[in-house]
């Protein structure tokens, strides 16, 4: 079964254009998911013709959705089968349309949608879909993790693959096969359609690697991806979760070389000296002062080698608006990157930079 999507940061149009009508209005009752919608709507849009002949009335209630949704931190599941989505990543909105007609209002329809904090290109139009019945909000390909013996994902969020975002109807399973062996998992969606944290990889195959399946209760599977693990022996991996162009968590890992800096900044004046009864003149003091001196801390780091099709992800990256670095909140420096191929570069490594998004003296009022 599919859902109504809407993906807030594109243009969601709610259109009205029915025969007769003198204007419009659109109600919009947000609430999350599992509680009951508000009684009142949260709220209204009105609008007259343009013209008598042309009734056209359109809306974009993308904005008002975006204000309700947060990504506070990464839960990042890793002991539990499915766990539900915390529901402030996400809004359900019930979308009432009228018709104003004789100066009366009249129901046309109502439909739930479930609004997410992502977005579509251009070319994708005004009311981006990504697909209503796929069910991960992660691209279908492969990807790569850090897996090490001596690491304790269990302990230590940032050592974990990562989790997919995905709605699951009653029925549908997710199936684990380990690249090594072969040997399968499968877990059962149960009790009812929701949007779950999925594992990208089965805390038992975290040494191997996994392809992930997900099948309809039709047993038709809808999507897949495979996950491959990579043991970086030398360089301190650096882990990024971001808000993907599905609205949900992403992780990737650098793998290679990594490097900090620390800039810092300050406002400069000139101090005047205090002279004495006699003219004393005090050499050790400062004759240009500073103040309001404070700094951030620059990261760049490199991917390792990576496929042609990682430049989808850095395009996502680029493009999100929340990203932690080793479970803080940075923002990108980097602002545009070569879209690699395998044809013209075997070796594809990318090199990004990243601002922590907050100083180093903490002076936050």
């Amino acid at each position: 079964m599919a859902i109504n999507r809407i993906f807030a940061r594109s243009p969601y149009i709610i259109e009205v254009d029915a025969v007769g009508q003198s204007g419009s209005k659109v109600e919009l009752y947000i609430y999350a998911n599992g509680t009951t919608p508000p009684s009142t709507p949260t709220y209204v849009l009105e609008k007259l013709i343009p013209a008598s002949n042309n009734t056209q009335t359109l809306y974009n209630i993308s904005p008002y959705l975006l204000e309700y949704i947060k990504h506070p931190s990464f839960f990042n599941n890793y002991a539990t089968d499915n766990v539900p989505l915390s529901t402030n990543q996400y809004v359900c909105v019930d979308v009432k349309r009228y018709k104003l007609v004789a100066s009366v209002y009249t129901l046309l329809d109502s439909l739930t949608y479930f609004a997410f904090d992502g977005f579509g290109y251009y070319e994708q139009g005004y009311n981006p879909t990504h697909i209503p019945q796929q069910t991960g909000f992660l691209d279908k390909q492969n990807y790569y993790y850090w897996a090490d013996a001596n690491n304790s994902p269990f302990a230590n969020p940032l050592q974990r693959a990562g989790t997919i975002t995905a709605y699951l109807p009653t029925g549908y399973y997710v199936k684990y096969t380990q690249l090594q062996t072969g040997l399968t998992y499968t877990s059962a969606v149960s009790p009812a359609d929701d949007i779950y944290e999925v594992f990208r990889v089965y805390p038992s195959y975290y040494l191997t690697g996994n392809k992930v399946e997900i099948y309809t209760n039709l047993n038709i599977l809808i999507w897949n991806a495979t996950f491959y693990p990579i043991e970086e022996c030398k360089y301190e991996v650096i882990t990024c979760d971001f808000v993907n162009m599905y609205g949900a968590w992403q992780r990737e890992f650098f793998f290679k070389a990594s490097y900090s800096s620390v800039n810092t900044n300050a406002t400069e004046f000139n101090l005047m000296q205090k002279m004495g009864l006699f003219g004393v003149w005090d050499t050790k003091a400062n004759q240009r002062q500073t103040f309001n001196t404070n700094g951030t801390i620059t990261h760049r780091v490199n991917t390792g080698w990576v496929d042609e099709t990682f430049s989808s992800n850095l395009q996502q990256l680029l493009l999100s608006e929340r990203i932690l670095l080793n479970g803080l909140p940075v923002k990108m420096k980097t602002t545009n990157i070569d879209k690699q191929k395998n044809i013209n570069n075997k070796t594809i490594n990318y090199v990004l930079e990243f601002d922590e998004s907050h100083d180093l003296i903490n002076n936050v009022i």
